[in-house]
């Protein structure tokens, strides 16, 4: 099977182990999810980006400083706003493709539905905990929006620009976990990732 294959059995179409036949509430379910795991994948590109362009403007400040004697105004601050982006831009893709920290110690004992009912338990707490995140970040954002708060730097940008990255990764990564928990409720067999589930 090759990796486009892969990708749609994973994100799709119907998954590996599932019944032929399945509901058309799954089949929109799994629709959902794939084109879930397009934006999660193009919000992680982004978050590549960002990541470089950080790295770009935290070279480009210790030259200035260092080499040149120029002082640096933006520079940090910038950089650390877009790896606040990257980061929270990329959980959902992060959490669906296994890359976070995950302890299998008890996963690696258990089989079938006990496998199942666990990861499920897993993404239901994994849910619980990233609404309440969601919520108090839309909260902090809109907080920042309506009160015009700025930066106390030189800079001084306005506080809702990275205050926006919490609850847009947030949101994304709620929905692909709400998505997932639901389709695995509904009888639908999910793989869980190489590098492991929560």
């Amino acid at each position: 099977m090759n990796a486009l294959d892969e990708a749609k059995s994973d994100y799709g179409g119907a998954p590996e182990g599932a019944p032929a036949a399945q509901s058309p509430f799954l089949k929109l379910l799994f629709r959902v999810r794939a084109v879930l795991h397009r934006v999660s994948a193009a919000a992680a590109m982004v978050s590549a980006v960002g990541v470089v362009v950080a790295s770009v403007v935290i070279t480009w400040a210790v030259f200035a400083r260092g080499l040149l004697g120029v002082n640096t105004i933006w520079e940090l601050e910038f950089s650390v706003y877009l790896l606040i982006y990257a980061a929270f831009l990329s959980a959902a893709f992060t959490d669906r493709s296994g890359g976070q920290i995950s302890v299998q110690i008890l996963a690696g004992y258990l089989k079938g539905r006990a496998a199942r009912a666990h990861t499920a338990l897993l993404e239901f707490l994994a849910l619980c905990l990233f609404v309440l995140v969601t919520y108090s970040g839309w909260n902090m954002f809109l907080h920042s929006w309506e009160t015009g708060w700025r930066s106390e730097t030189l800079w001084g940008p306005p506080l809702w620009v990275p205050h926006l990255a919490i609850p847009l990764g947030g949101t994304l990564l709620v929905l692909s976990l709400a998505v997932d928990l639901t389709i695995r409720l509904c009888g639908g067999r999910l793989d869980v990732p190489q590098g492991g589930h929560h």
